[in-house]
């Protein structure tokens, strides 16, 4: 299978069809699941927690903050924005599955299924309640300002010489949605990815302040969260995962542009809860995110950062994180060590 475009492609074998389809009945009984009945009074009767699984200043931490602003302006209650990136993430989520599935607690759900196949945690499709999708961005490659690496054609002939010769940050926990992409574009350039040296961070922010201080050689992470730092000339983008080059971005060049082959993928956010929320609340709860989600003021944000708007509804988004799950376990099953 061409690994670099597993962000796309469906190309399964009949087993992984099965356990793909029985980890969607999973989730779609979770979503189905009846919570108390207390669970189904008008909702939000009170504050909502939203939980950020990103440090403060990332791409995680605006996009949810400005959902979390919308909500409040059309609900007329609080949503309290509280971020939780401790273990790469790993503590926001699993407070928010395990909260009470009445709707009052609930979080952002990214890129999971990293965690169960790196034994982090054991996140599966049916550990959520999903609510929406509402933004997928393309992965990008970022170097210092006085980097000598100056392409991606660099940065492969220096990982080839030494896999373990660059620090690359991750841009929040490994193996998840920007070094995906990036090692399935070293494993067919041949460079041994069981030697590669990668980082994790507390979000993307911290990355790219190690980054800008000298720490780290690369951050992988989407262009909208360098706009600050790039403004300050303190870091460079050097390559895109996307099909074309972005419009907000034109002097920054796709992988395929460079080396002649296209490679696309990159993370995707939105909100979840604890599995059993009740159905009729999980459809009042994402009727109020569409509404946010299509509102002037969160469009228009989206746009002048740049983050990609992308919508996907609750049975979308719950068929989405189970194809997911099956084609990161194929990738990390790919660039694991062999014994």
């Amino acid at each position: 299978m061409d690994t670099s475009r597993w962000s796309g492609r469906r190309d399964v074998n009949a087993r992984a069809c099965r356990l793909r389809n029985a980890a969607l009945a999973a989730v779609m009984l979770a979503i189905g699941a009846f919570a108390p009945a207390g669970a189904r009074a008008e909702w939000p009767e009170r504050p909502v927690t939203l939980i950020v699984i990103a440090g403060a200043g990332g791409g995680s931490d605006f996009t949810m903050r400005l959902l979390a602003r919308e909500l409040e302006s059309g609900l007329k209650q609080p949503f309290t924005v509280v971020n939780q990136p401790q273990a790469s993430g790993v503590v926001g989520m699993t407070n928010y599955t395990r909260a009470a599935p009445d709707g009052y607690t609930l979080g952002q759900i990214a890129p999971f299924a990293q965690y169960r196949l790196s034994g982090q945690a054991n996140f599966a499709p049916a550990s959520f309640t999903p609510i929406a999708q509402f933004n997928a961005d393309p992965a990008a490659i970022h170097v210092g300002r006085d980097s000598p690496l100056k392409s991606v054609g660099d940065v492969i002939a220096k990982l080839k010489q030494d896999p373990a010769s660059l620090k690359i940050s991750c841009g929040g926990t490994c193996n998840a949605s920007w070094d995906i992409p990036f090692l399935s574009l070293l494993i067919d350039q041949g460079v041994d990815v069981a030697k590669v040296n990668l980082i994790p961070a507390q979000g993307s922010a911290a990355g790219l302040q190690e980054l800008a201080s000298g720490g780290v050689d690369i951050v992988l992470c989407s262009l909208p969260e360098t706009d600050a730092l790039a403004s300050a000339g303190k870091v460079r983008s050097i390559g895109v995962m996307s099909e074309k080059r972005l419009d907000r971005y034109p002097g920054v060049a796709t992988i395929g542009e460079q080396i002649g082959k296209a490679y696309v993928g990159g993370t995707w956010r939105g909100i979840a809860g604890p599995p059993g929320i009740d159905p009729q609340v999980a459809a009042r709860i994402e009727a109020a995110v569409k509404r946010a989600f299509d509102s002037e003021a969160f469009q228009k944000g989206m746009k002048e950062r740049g983050f990609g708007a992308v919508w996907r509804g609750r049975e979308e988004l719950a068929a989405f994180m189970v194809e997911h799950d099956a084609m990161t376990t194929r990738v990390m099953q790919a660039v694991a060590p062999k014994n």
